[in-house]
């Protein structure tokens, strides 16, 4: 008969036995097989959301081919600088002074990437009909977003202007066959149809309006205040924003205030490097979104958490 202490070793044995064979199945078996089925199925998702954004891209390109001819150059660079040429040639053209073109910020939607220009410049309320007729009859997908009038003076017959435009280059579905193939912007794809007459005397009437006489308040700087920046300094984050009416930056931190025209208040919270949470003086708080200016800033329910923001790629 074995004795009491070769039994219990015997025990201990089979127990450590089983113990050691259990964790070399979670580890070597179990736990790589349920990875490898997690990262499977991963994969399987981006697949599919891969192929639900092609169908969307090849849908939208079947219905709007004609869009494709009046986007801008495909190329960040060809975009930006022949875009800025046509609008310098335009504001030439009608005697502006001293116009000023810059790039603003960039934004990549799913179909492709949202420029933003401002323009600066001193000219007429006839100067300003010319520009929007030459504007709004040219070909581009291009919007005027905002635009200011100061009188200069006091006097409405000469104005400082402030306009920002945003312009539309669409990701191509098929580079081998899509235009722009050249770099350059669609000058020949005839004028686009927008506006009401073709003739420009028809909307000189407009200069002879004196459209400032009620106008209050001028330029808000919130308007023109926008977050273009999320960056770590060491150990602090640190929130960019772009002042568009003087070309100055404003950098603060997480808890620090901000102060721009209308608005007043300080940054609370960081998010994912490309929203930020403002709270203003009466405790309320504003969600402000990569690329918005101060006054786009969204309310946000009091009390509530920060909605998660989803992001196509």
């Amino acid at each position: 008969m074995p004795s009491r202490n070769h039994v219990l070793l015997a025990g201990l044995l089979l127990f450590l036995f089983g113990y050691v064979s259990l964790w070399a199945y979670q580890t070597f078996y179990a736990g790589p097989r349920k990875k490898l089925g997690d990262e499977i199925a991963q994969l399987s998702g981006e697949i599919q959301t891969g192929r639900q954004n092609l169908q969307v891209m090849t849908q939208f390109f079947e219905q709007n081919t004609g869009l494709y001819y009046r986007s801008l150059p495909r190329k960040q660079n060809a975009a930006t600088s022949y875009y800025i040429y046509w609008l310098y040639e335009v504001l030439q053209y009608n005697g502006y002074d001293a116009p000023v073109v810059r790039s603003g910020s960039l934004a990549r939607p799913l179909m492709g990437a949202d420029y933003q220009f401002t323009i600066q410049c001193t000219g007429s309320l006839s100067q300003l009909t010319n520009f929007l007729f030459e504007f709004y009859y040219a070909p581009f997908l291009h919007r005027i977003t905002s635009m200011t009038l100061t009188p200069v003076d006091g006097k409405t017959e000469k104005m400082k202007l402030f306009i920002t435009v945003n312009a539309l280059a669409l990701r191509p579905h098929q580079p081998e066959d899509m235009y722009p193939l050249t770099e350059q912007l669609p000058v020949n794809v005839g004028w686009h149809q927008r506006l009401a007459s073709n003739n420009l005397e028809t909307y000189q009437s407009i200069a002879t309006r004196n459209l400032l006489q009620t106008a209050k308040g001028g330029i808000d700087k919130a308007d023109f205040t926008r977050l273009t920046g999320i960056t770590q300094t060491g150990n602090q984050m640190e929130v960019w924003f772009s002042v568009q009416t003087d070309d100055s930056v404003l950098k603060v931190k997480l808890g620090d205030s901000i102060h721009s025209g209308s608005f007043s208040g300080k940054v609370v919270e960081i998010l994912d490097y490309t929203d930020i949470v403002l709270e203003r003086a009466d405790g309320s708080r504003w969600l402000l979104e990569y690329g918005e200016s101060l006054k786009e800033a969204f309310a946000l329910p009091p009390e509530t958490a920060v909605p998660e923001i989803t992001r196509e790629e």
